[in-house]
């Protein structure tokens, strides 16, 4: 299970991480879940913004044209310096078979410019956040620039104090990766989207260490078609 996995490397991180880094990581983490995200955010029965954004390769993706398909999975995440993020898109992408069998399309949209792996690379972040990026990912992932979509959703946040000196030691550049230096992420929320536009299922943690379960998002997308 995704969680099982995510808590697994939390746990790592505790264990191999210098105590003050885990001290920041604790304390970031705390500060964000006290945030109002989950009063402030889409839910069930709303309707969702129409969007048009770009892909990793620079083609304009819209909602009505994902929707002219089928309902669509929309999943939020931080970017690829984020290790939760990476085992999510893995799952995702693990068990994509199993969403497109059940008549939906999923689409992921993240702050993060197109190519941020080699970015990561070339800055030389550290190898416990490079070795985990995912880059075999089977569905559409598209820049949410200036996180407008994210903002219209509700889902927008200013990262801590705390977690940016954490990305600042590991030597990741936030205004590299994504244009911006607003330290601004969304939250990991995930979205089931009828094709009346309207949201069927909702998944909004508050909280970057929880995602949505693909057992759970196909349960809805069960419940969607009874």
């Amino acid at each position: 299970m995704l969680n099982e996995q995510i808590r697994e490397t939390i746990q790592m991180f505790r264990e191999n991480l210098p105590t003050e880094m885990s001290t920041l990581i604790e304390q970031g983490a705390g500060e964000i879940s006290a945030l109002d995200i989950i009063e402030r955010a889409l839910q069930k029965g709303d309707v969702v913004p129409s969007f048009e954004l770009n892909d990793q390769s620079g083609e304009n993706k819209g909602l009505q044209s994902y929707l002219e398909n089928g309902p669509v999975v929309l999943t939020f995440y931080r970017g690829s310096w984020c290790p939760y993020c990476n085992l999510q898109l893995k799952a995702y992408s693990d068990r994509i078979e199993e969403i497109t069998n059940s008549g939906a399309t999923l689409v992921a949209v993240s702050p993060e410019k197109p190519g941020a792996l080699d970015t990561l690379v070339s800055d030389g972040v550290a190898k416990e956040l490079t070795d985990m990026v995912t880059t075999d990912i089977k569905f559409d992932v598209l820049f949410d620039e200036n996180n407008s979509l994210a903002e219209q959703f509700g889902l927008q946040f200013t990262l801590p104090e705390s977690h940016q000196q954490l990305l600042e030691a590991f030597n990741v550049d936030v205004e590299r990766l994504n244009g911006t230096n607003t330290f601004a992420f969304p939250d990991p929320a995930t979205y089931l989207i009828d094709t009346n536009g309207k949201i069927s299922w909702a998944f909004v943690p508050n909280n970057y260490r929880k995602r949505a379960e693909v057992d759970d998002i196909l349960a809805a997308l069960q419940t969607l078609k009874n």
